[in-house]
């Protein structure tokens, strides 16, 4: 009987030291990663105004420039316009580009964006994944400036050859 009891205050003593608090050292720095979004991510292009027209028939462009707001938006405020435009990129359907900017390097830009914008795990950021985060961030601000350069060229290049005939 006194070796049951014993095994009873050993058991407690050992399921009560097992609550202690386990510090957490993989937090991640949100200051550093404001810094990385502030200094870090490349400058978005803009979509040349003098051919506005033609890029206000993509109904979905509004959608696709708010990729330009990432830099804008604390890293702590990030997961909402995030999933946010996750949810919207995939609404986008590439068939239903207007035909001024129907061509394969327009559409095989889009549709780079798209799969970085979809690859991006804003849900499980921590210190651990943060290099990983930093780089879809960086790749989603590349792929839409690439997404707009491609744009903007494909416009120009077709006023040019209506110039020229």
């Amino acid at each position: 009987m006194k070796l049951f009891k014993l095994l009873i205050v050993l058991l407690i003593i050992g399921c009560s030291s097992n609550n202690q608090p386990v510090s957490n050292t993989s937090s991640l720095d949100y200051n550093a990663l404001d810094s990385f979004i502030k200094d870090s991510l490349p400058s978005t292009l803009n979509l040349d105004i003098n051919y506005s027209d033609v890029f206000e028939q993509w109904k979905d462009i509004n959608l696709i420039n708010t990729v330009k707001k990432i830099p804008l938006i604390e890293s702590k405020q990030l997961n909402f316009p995030i999933n946010l435009l996750k949810t919207d990129i995939l609404k986008i359907n590439d068939k239903n580009i207007p035909h001024a900017l129907n061509h394969p390097q327009v559409i095989g830009r889009f549709r780079v964006l798209k799969t970085d914008i979809l690859k991006i795990n804003i849900d499980d950021l921590s210190f651990e994944n943060s290099k990983t985060f930093r780089k879809h961030l960086k790749d989603i601000v590349n792929s839409y400036n690439a997404l707009v350069k491609t744009m903007n060229l494909e416009v120009s290049q077709k006023d040019d050859k209506i110039l020229l005939n």
